[in-house]
């Protein structure tokens, strides 16, 4: 399968998968996925042939219920480390649908860039702050995210860490 390419400043970025930052009042939708469990934005892989804002739209009426139109782009995203593939982020407003629970999202909350779930998987902070970034005007970006052993050791951690510390907040 020939990855499809995504612009930003002149450079084409392969992808092989689209995310989608459902933008509204300062805030970004997430979803909680269940396996493996961590909060993320809609998207997932482009199949053959699909273009990505294609890709993005769909898979977030998959997951969420919601019909998504694209509105920009916010960036394209590339792994070093342990992932080797990049993934594109684009910008949508809701234009119709209703929100439900699937498979691939349990549930939804919408976020701020301070209000991220420490169980939110390791790029999505920076993912949120972009698309709230270009909600504003921004330009798109490229970054290289990281996902090393230690990125996977404390990602794991916080869902360690999550239960007690409710738990702890409650007895105090």
């Amino acid at each position: 399968m020939k990855r499809p390419l995504v612009e930003v400043d002149g450079v084409g970025w392969p992808v092989d998968g689209a995310q989608v930052a459902i933008v509204e009042a300062g805030t970004v939708l997430v979803q909680l996925r269940p396996w493996p469990p961590g909060w993320e934005m809609p998207g997932g892989h482009c199949e053959d042939g699909e273009e990505p804002a294609v890709t993005a739209a769909r898979e977030a009426e998959e997951e969420t219920g919601l019909r998504i139109r694209i509105v920009g782009l916010v960036g394209v995203y590339t792994w070093d480390g342990l992932r080797s593939s990049g993934d594109v982020l684009y910008r949508g407003e809701v234009i119709g649908g209703r929100r439900r629970r699937s498979i691939e999202g349990l549930m939804t909350r919408r976020v701020t860039e301070r209000q991220v779930p420490r169980t939110a998987f390791p790029w999505i902070a920076q993912r949120v702050t972009d698309a709230l970034a270009s909600a504003r005007g921004a330009d798109p970006v490229h970054r290289v995210q990281p996902v090393t052993l230690v990125h996977v050791a404390a990602f794991g951690s916080a869902w360690l860490r999550a239960p007690m510390e409710r738990l702890l907040a409650k007895l105090r």
